[in-house]
């Protein structure tokens, strides 16, 4: 293609892909505030023992001293931001709400420090809610939080029980209602009395099993049957489940329905939707309709909305196209920067592929160590992630070290070293077993990259990456929203998490150049059109992680659980987004090869967007 017509098209991608960003943006804002009848504000705080806490305040546009409205304070859980929760906050404040979220003490925007916060700034905030915002109506502040927000939520409540026991006269109830959703095992034995409390784990999440007893002949996560969900209601509301009825399984609490009274601040509710593993409970349709419930219960909307009423993926699907529209322009981004002076001599257009699938030998090779390939990595992924400890702790006996702080990025870069040692040496035994044979030389594959050229290589990987990043400030400056899927985040982030994100940006780079080296160097073949070249490719890549993560969800869904110990949910929901980032990464370094003949610019670009991405949500530990 020539060169004017390839710039072309570059830039007509370029502006396609500004313009689809443009359009998340506003999409997302709009849909965040309602059409403007919600104000979103990125605001701090500082607690009493000198910590900054940034958190997200969605306040209807009508709460003012002479109408106050009900609140919801809501905790994120571990890895999160505050922006992962604007799903449950849309729908809350579109129904006249005012709602806060934080990034806890370590996360997102928040100050690193965490020893003198038992729930990492989120009791904290309930007080600074409390104490100083005079649109407020404090007889209707509730509270809840999911996963760790949820066993912060248990403390809240213990602390206050504790403070209500040991000091009544001077107590003071800051909160009406509390929702605990997902927490790891939690007892409200001691949690202070006269509030409404709600609970809730999914069906499928692995967090309704465990610090449950299992009961013969119902799946692990049905809360209906459990002896620790009649305990719960009969802390609330004495004598609802005698003894017996304790062991009894037949003897079932009825879900979502409300025990006791909310007029008299001893309901108890249990939610058990059976739409949510652990990790996708963030998006699920049905707790967000039981959380929204509740809240509605324990502190009347302004504006109320049925809870199945719900357009929040509206907002998810906005949101998403913009994190899709930043990952497309890295390519024509790249091509237009080999016009500047510094990166012309990376302008190499590859050449035609020297070797092809000559013989049902070639074929029956490939196709086995395609999906040996692509099989034995995701098949191995729990396996590898429950060694993560015994790899970057010195002691053995934790997830992170001094350097790599980002726990489940840990988990992400010990199977990344697998997968890219196992690749090397299936490309070593495909290029001798069949393109040697057929004429091939490692030098067809332009293995060898100059001093200079690498230096360039480097350098345009960062400026690639730092113009996506300017799309993004770009996004929160002006509609303070920003770009992901789900979990994968493109968003903006504290010179902590940036330095940290560099430490792992060499594991992600190693992955993606090993990958292309198979994808750019031994899987073109001769005489195939290049759409099925890479078509292909993205099959080996993906196919095998997609089976697996199938494979596991298709048994939970027969058992009511995954495979193997607890934390195995975790390394699926890491191997789900992979397949998403799989076929990203495949196109983005095929088209980057076809302009550069460069193994290695691709994967750079993709490899420190990809380290970026994990760098965004992370919570850094305490110090």
């Amino acid at each position: 293609m020539k060169k004017a017509s390839l710039n072309g098209k570059c830039l007509a991608a370029l502006l396609i892909s500004l313009a689809l960003c443009f359009v998340s943006m506003v999409g997302t804002h709009q849909m965040l505030t309602d059409g403007g009848n919600i104000q979103v504000k990125d605001l701090k705080f500082i607690t009493p023992q000198g910590n900054a806490v940034r958190f997200l305040e969605y306040r209807p546009v009508g709460a003012s001293v002479e109408n106050p409205v009900p609140a919801v304070i809501y905790s994120p859980g571990n890895d999160n931001t505050a922006e992962i929760w604007r799903s449950v906050a849309h729908e809350l404040s579109r129904r006249g709400y005012a709602v806060f979220v934080p990034d806890l003490l370590s996360a997102g925007h928040s100050d690193e420090a965490v020893g003198n916060s038992t729930t990492f700034g989120f009791s904290e905030l309930i007080d600074y809610v409390y104490d100083n915002l005079d649109y407020i109506d404090k007889e209707s502040i509730a509270i809840g939080g999911y996963s760790k927000g949820g066993n912060n939520t248990v403390v809240v409540l213990n602390e206050y029980g504790e403070l209500q026991r040991n000091d009544p006269d001077n107590f003071v109830r800051k909160f009406c209602a509390a929702l605990v959703l997902a927490p790891p095992p939690s007892s409200f034995t001691d949690a202070v009395t006269g509030v409404n409390v709600g609970f809730g784990a999914g069906l499928y999440d692995p967090y309704s099993r465990i610090g449950f007893q299992p009961v013969e002949g119902y799946w692990p996560g049905d809360l209906s049957v459990k002896a620790e969900m009649k305990e719960f209601i009969n802390l609330g509301v004495p004598g609802t489940f005698s003894e017996a009825d304790m062991a009894d399984p037949s003897v079932k609490v009825e879900i979502g329905h409300a025990y006791g009274s909310f007029a008299e601040n001893n309901a108890r509710v249990v939610y058990n939707p059976s739409d949510a593993t652990h990790a996708l409970g963030i998006i699920s349709p049905m707790f967000i309709r039981d959380t929204v419930s509740f809240f509605m219960q324990a502190a009347q909307a302004p504006n109320p909305i049925d809870p199945a009423n719900q357009n929040y993926i509206g907002l998810l699907l906005f949101s998403a196209l913009g994190f899709l529209a930043i990952l497309a322009m890295t390519v024509p981004l790249a091509i237009l920067l080999l016009n500047l002076p510094m990166f012309a001599a990376l302008r190499n257009p590859v050449g035609e592929p020297t070797s092809s699938l000559k013989s049902s030998r070639d074929w029956i090779i490939f196709v086995a160590a395609s999906l040996i390939g692509g099989f034995l990595p995701p098949i191995m992924s729990p396996i590898l992630m429950q060694q993560t400890s015994k790899i970057f702790s010195l002691t053995g006996q934790g997830g992170t070290s001094g350097v790599f702080v980002f726990g489940v990025a840990n988990n992400n870069v010990v199977w990344l070293l697998f997968s890219a040692l196992f690749l090397l040496a299936m490309f070593f035994l495909f290029f001798f077993l069949i393109h040697k044979k057929n004429g091939a030389t490692l030098s067809d594959y332009h293995v060898k990259i100059s001093v200079p050229n690498a230096g360039r290589t480097i350098l345009m990987g960062i400026c690639v990456v730092l113009l996506c990043r300017s799309v993004v400030w770009f996004a929160d400056y002006f509609f303070k929203v920003d770009f992901r899927v789900v979990d994968l985040t493109l968003g903006t982030i504290q010179w902590s998490h940036l330095r940290i994100a560099l430490c792992y940006a060499p594991f992600f780079i190693l992955y993606w150049c090993i990958n292309s080296l198979i994808m750019n160097g031994c899987n073109r073949f001769k005489n195939m059109p290049e759409w099925l070249n890479t078509l292909i490719c993205v099959l080996c890549n993906v196919l095998g992680t997609a089976v697996v993560v199938a494979v596991y969800y298709t048994n939970m869904a027969v058992s009511g659980q995954g495979f193997g110990p607890f934390g195995n949910w975790k390394a699926y929901m890491m191997l789900s987004y992979m397949i998403l980032m799989g076929i990203s990464g495949t196109i983005i370094n095929r088209k980057i090869y076809n302009s550069t003949s460069n193994l290695y610019l691709g994967p750079v670009i993709f490899g420190i967007l990809t380290a970026y991405i994990n760098a965004t949500v992370y919570t850094l530990p305490a110090p």
